[in-house]
């Protein structure tokens, strides 16, 4: 088993972990535990955009790109590190919220990355091999990078502002933007232009720096819809509505550049329909943008928790947790089982479904009676069972990468 291999594994325990701790706070919503919820929430979610998704794409992209460097000791010391920080985190936030051993951490996690960064930008062993991959995912660092800003600004924020100022939610807004709708997408998407390439495909290098383009200054832009709530100037929501049509355009063309190359998965019917999945949740993942552009959804969507929580875990789970999965056993690191899968999906989509129908039903004032804790919570236990089985159904060999 190579390096690159162990180290997705250790990204898949902390899949586990971060679904546990995500069980606890389901279980607590529906039977109060004694536990303070906002300290376990910040360890769930530093762990699962830290020890779960940028793990499992750090790695991945390792294997694309700087495939040598790392299966190297000094690749594998700066990853061990990271989860080391993550964990230490795990550990920290449910004990004393975002205080100074948490915030310590956080910052040694942060200069890694500075690293981390660095070696995907300047180290590239298969740029010429893979030119698009390369285009997107120097994006996609760029992204990370600019994420980054956030968690450095947060201190002076709650020190001189406070937690009820506004800098403080649109700095939340920023770090949660950038990585999820930067880092990790652009990620995402190299990844799946990677596979084609390794598959023999190539494209016009034109092509996709226009696409890149596109997609940059779309996700740049797309922080404004972040900051409608606030209701700021007319300009502001032009520009934020920009922001969705760009993006939408520049992956509008993506897909057809590449839909008729021969991609791997197409001799899978299972693995056909998993991909079929991830178009459907970026369509979704995109409709959402749109309508979130919208002044009076924006302010909607600020004021409904449920809304705004379904939409993070469809990007978290339906989108990216699916899409690493799949990438990772197309890259022969993992194997995808279809049982555990559909078991999985199915708790997810009902999860989903629960926490869409609370948000709509608040906003609505439909008055439903429905005991929602409880169907979140059997829901999110079908969903949890899944991921348990998901996340050690490790490969134990790696024939190819």
């Amino acid at each position: 088993m190579s390096r690159l291999q162990r180290y997705f594994n250790v990204s898949l325990f902390f899949w586990f972990l971060v679904a546990t701790y995500g069980y606890i706070l389901r279980w607590h919503m529906w039977n109060p535990l004694p536990i303070r919820f906002p300290y376990w929430l910040h360890a769930h979610s530093h762990g699962a955009f830290l020890g779960w998704l940028h793990a499992a794409f750090t790695v991945l992209l390792a294997v694309a790109l700087i495939p040598k460097l790392g299966e190297s000791k000094k690749f594998g010391r700066l990853f061990v590190f990271s989860q080391i920080m993550v964990a230490a985190m795990m550990i920290s936030f449910p004990i004393q919220g975002y205080k100074a051993f948490s915030i310590a951490f956080l910052s040694l996690f942060l200069l890694g990355t500075y690293i981390l960064a660095y070696w995907f930008l300047k180290k590239t062993e298969t740029r010429k091999q893979f030119p698009a991959t390369y285009s997107l995912t120097r994006s996609a660092i760029i992204f990370m990078i600019i994420s980054s800003l956030s968690p450095w600004a947060l201190g002076p924020v709650l020190v001189f502002l406070g937690k009820k100022s506004i800098w403080y939610n649109l700095d939340i807004y920023f770090y949660l933007h950038f990585q999820y709708n930067g880092w990790f997408f652009l990620s995402m998407l190299a990844l799946l232009i990677y596979l084609l390439e390794k598959n023999g495909s190539r494209f016009d290098s034109a092509k996709i720096t226009r696409i890149n383009g596109l997609l940059f200054a779309g996700i740049l832009l797309g922080y404004l819809t972040n900051t409608l709530w606030t209701r700021p100037p007319v300009y502001v929501n032009f520009l934020a509505l920009i922001s969705v049509v760009l993006e939408a355009t520049g992956l509008w063309l993506l897909y057809r550049l590449i839909r008729h190359e021969t991609a791997p998965w197409n001799t899978n019917r299972f693995m056909k329909n998993i991909f079929n999945l991830i178009l459907m949740a970026i369509a979704v993942k995109i409709l959402l943008q749109f309508t979130a552009s919208c002044p009076y959804f924006a302010e909607v969507t600020y004021k409904t928790r449920d809304l705004i929580i379904g939409y993070l875990h469809w990007v978290m789970l339906v989108l990216y947790s699916v899409a690493i999965l799949f990438i990772a056993t197309q890259m022969k690191f993992y194997r995808l089982s279809p049982k555990p899968f559909w078991f999985f999906y199915t708790g997810l989509m009902l999860m989903e479904g629960f926490i869409f129908l609370r948000g709509t039903d608040f906003w609505l004032k439909w008055h439903l009676t429905l005991p929602y804790n409880l169907l979140i919570l059997i829901a999110t236990t079908w969903m949890y069972l899944g991921i348990i089985v998901l996340s050690f159904s490790w490969k134990k060999e790696n024939t190819s990468s």
